[in-house]
């Protein structure tokens, strides 16, 4: 019973990341390929198919696998990471209303994200199908 809840969960868990993953690719701002590992992390455990789907998709799924085997990212998607993070942080914190209880978490969060991004290895392997 446990079990086939948690299954479940995780099924529902990765649908909804799929769903961000998806929009990520399509809205500035919202990363994608994040929300498709974590997507794909949940239905590992989930449901087969919908992990093949993710890991399988000729758009992104050669990253999410890629990342999922080795932990490695492409030179390009980390300077595009860093340089997006670091862009939307200075929006944030132009914003004159907020204060520090504001501000510090998200100069936090950015120097965290930048730290991980940058901790993983890098591939020069790009997105191209050869």
């Amino acid at each position: 019973m446990i079990r086939s809840v948690r299954k479940y969960l995780l099924y529902l868990s990765g649908l909804l990341f799929l769903g961000l993953g998806i929009a990520g690719y399509v809205l500035p701002g919202l990363p994608g390929t994040i929300f498709l590992i974590i997507s794909a992390s949940c239905f590992v455990r989930s449901n087969d198919r919908m992990y093949r789907w993710v890991t399988e998709h000729r758009i992104f799924g050669k990253l999410v696998k890629n990342y999922l085997e080795t932990g490695s990212m492409p030179i390009r998607a980390k300077v595009i990471s860093v340089l997006s993070m670091w862009v939307f942080t200075g929006v944030s914190l132009w914003v004159p209303e907020y204060g520090l209880l504001f501000k510090i978490p998200i100069i936090s969060l950015a120097i965290i994200g930048t730290w991980y991004i940058l901790s993983r290895k890098s591939s020069t392997d790009s997105t191209d199908d050869d």
